[in-house]
């Protein structure tokens, strides 16, 4: 098997997603198009999305996140990234995006070791037939670069919702998530910061339901973040 990976791979080598040059490894990008990658240099306000400094609430105070986004969902490498990964099954592109949300992350929060990893969840039956959580995945490449405690299971869906890709209007978005997240109350009984990860936000919809729910739990801090914010 070993043979026929090495001949398979000189038949039909890896293509960077960016400039669809050969790659002489296992990747989905070349470091050429990798560093081409514009990144934020500040957290925002959930609500307006002004910049923050400091990641200090400046506007819109009583609104339950900061809002930590790397990049644009405009970028057309980011959104090849991230289509591959949740629609094609490219786990290669996971690693990228990891790294691009470290990246901001380190320059951007200074102190997180107080700090719980929760992914937004996927629902049970998105979850079967996609076969992973793409927002897990990140938060757990997230979680052991920080050295972060990553929990899986304290924040759930209860009910169905269609993809958010789907909904053409913000309020549609709203609507379709609307109550649709549980988080246990007993899991923060110490915890009361968590950083909340996903792969793309768009109207915020999703995060800030995955908020309420973490703040009727009693946490008491929440950074959401997104690789990409459209």
């Amino acid at each position: 098997m070993a043979g026929f990976s090495f001949f398979s791979k000189f038949l039909f080598p890896e293509l960077c997603l960016g400039c669809r040059a050969d790659l002489s490894d296992s990747g989905v990008l070349c470091n050429d198009c990798f560093s081409k990658i514009d990144r934020f240099s500040t957290p925002f306000c959930g609500k307006c999305r002004a910049r923050l400094p400091e990641a200090k609430k400046i506007c819109h105070r009583d609104f339950p996140y900061v809002l930590g986004a790397a990049t644009s969902y405009n970028n057309e490498v980011v959104k090849k990234l991230i289509y591959g990964l949740k629609f094609k099954s490219l786990s290669s592109a996971a690693q990228p995006l990891t790294k691009i949300l470290c990246d901001y992350s380190e320059g951007v929060f200074r102190d997180m070791k107080k700090f719980t990893v929760l992914p937004v969840p996927l629902s049970p039956s998105r979850l079967k037939e996609r076969g992973f959580n793409q927002s897990e995945i990140i938060a757990l490449g997230f979680a052991e670069h920080f050295k972060l405690k990553l929990d899986k299971n304290v924040l759930i869906r209860t009910r169905e919702t269609k993809p958010q890709s789907e909904q053409n209007y913000f309020e549609s978005r709203f609507e379709n998530v609307r109550g649709c997240f549980l988080a246990k109350k007993e899991a923060f009984a110490r915890t009361k910061d968590v950083i909340l990860v996903d792969d793309v936000t768009t109207s915020g919809a999703t995060l800030i339901e995955a908020s309420r729910a973490l703040k009727e739990a009693g946490v008491r801090r929440i950074i959401a973040l997104a690789v990409a914010m459209a």
